[in-house]
């Protein structure tokens, strides 16, 4: 690392010559035809999406052809972090020197904490939320087409969490995974800690509170993949 336009553009040439799916078909509800067809198709939808990860079971739980694009693109990384873990820990923190992973839910730490002994690059952290977090209870058309306004938890209350990547020089990453709580400003702080060449992953990108990272990075070159119901994008910094 860093990767080169040139490489991060053949790969993206790949994953959009046979996509896993073509569109994301999610819509609002209303009386619309295109509404009608993404009810008609979301069953085929996440029942593919279900066989792909009962066959992949190591795999993230990110879009496949994100995957994809990430283990063409980080055959030379050293430095990565991400905010969520799991099996994106277990799947990505081979294929670097240092891994940083944030996490903010204990019982879920320790779980994951139990699969990292052989793993001895992962640096895994605990930083739960300063205030309690109020329950969510949306639908998924609530969690695609829900303004940041509207949305229940703030990223405020994961202040802690989201500034955790504050504390690096400037350029220290090669890779950032953004696939946890407070997303925008988790994405937003990982912008000057990225090294040039370096790649941003957001995950469940679709989503409308998250309209803030895709203006701030919308000179970047990125590729977007999507399971037909939820988007991976994944950007390179200039």
């Amino acid at each position: 690392m860093p990767i080169s336009l040139s490489q991060f553009n053949k790969v993206r040439d790949l994953v959009y010559s046979k996509p896993f799916a073509r569109k994301n078909y999610s819509r609002k509800k209303s009386l619309t035809l295109g509404y009608f067809t993404y009810r008609l198709r979301r069953p085929y939808l996440k029942y593919r999406y279900n066989l792909y990860q009962k066959a992949h079971p190591t795999e993230p739980w990110l879009c496949p052809d994100a995957i994809f694009a990430l283990t063409q693109l980080l055959q030379s990384a050293s430095e990565g972090l991400e905010y969520g873990s799991g099996r994106s820990t277990t799947f990505f923190a081979p294929y670097f020197e240092s891994y940083v992973s944030i996490e903010h839910e204990e019982k879920w730490y320790n779980l994951v904490k139990e699969k990292l002994n052989t793993l001895p690059q992962v640096k895994y952290f605990l930083i739960e939320a300063e205030q309690n977090v109020p329950q969510q209870h949306l639908s998924s058309e609530q969690q695609v087409f829900m303004p940041v306004e509207l949305f229940p938890v703030p990223d405020s209350l994961f202040k802690s969490y989201t500034d955790f990547i504050l504390q690096f020089e400037p350029e220290s990453f090669d890779f950032v995974l953004v696939d946890g709580r407070a997303r925008t400003t988790c994405a937003l702080n990982s912008i000057e800690k990225l090294k040039s060449g370096g790649l941003l992953v957001l995950d469940n990108s679709e989503r409308a509170r998250y309209k803030r990272i895709h203006e701030a990075l919308a000179n970047w070159p990125k590729i977007e993949t999507t399971t037909g119901l939820t988007n991976t994008t994944i950007w390179r910094k200039p």
